[in-house]
């Protein structure tokens, strides 16, 4: 009896074990793909620039441009729709927030929550960003476009692991004044 007890007990734990593993390598991947999402959409942001402004040698973003190409794609990169609700087919769970920092040659960064224009400050090159979400720090010395994603908590099987912290991840990108 004694041997049945600790088989029984050794297969319990064997089991959390690769349930946990598993669990752990998806969110660990899903992590990795929020970072590269964020990559291509500060890239993609800072792809929008007004042209008569930067034929003078300043660098103005586009803002409305960028967000609206920023929107379409986390939609089809992430597999979530217009709302930004998860689709059935993905792995997030709750609904993706997400923050768009733009600092350009006008000396205003201006601040997008979800698309929409939270705040507009004055900044000059040389000034730390401080990433609201995030400890995400970065030194602004070109005009640069920062993109922090929330996809919330990861999806972990085991219901004592329940109070996790979401996935929080960011990028920027820059222009080299060169």
């Amino acid at each position: 009896m004694k041997i049945f007890i600790i088989t029984v007990a050794v297969v319990i734990l064997y089991s959390f074990t690769v349930v946990f593993t598993q669990d752990y390598r998806q969110a660990q991947r899903n992590s990795y793909r929020l970072k590269y999402v964020c990559e291509e959409l500060s890239a993609t942001g800072a792809s929008f620039y007004d042209l008569k402004e930067y034929s003078e040698g300043y660098t103005i973003f586009n803002t409305g441009e960028c967000i609206r190409a920023i929107k379409e794609q986390i939609a089809s990169l992430l597999s979530v729709d217009s709302s930004m609700m998860p689709a059935e087919n993905s792995y997030w769970s709750k609904k993706i927030e997400y923050k768009v920092y733009f600092y350009d040659d006008l000396g205003i960064c201006k601040v997008y929550n979800n698309g929409n224009l939270e705040r507009e400050e004055a900044f000059s090159y040389g000034n730390l960003q401080k990433d609201d979400w995030t400890t995400y720090n970065t030194i602004i010395s070109d005009p640069t476009v920062v993109v922090t994603i929330n996809a919330g908590p990861a999806r972990f099987r085991l219901k004592f692991l329940d109070p996790l912290p979401d996935i929080i991840r960011s990028s920027s990108h820059e222009w080299e004044s060169r």
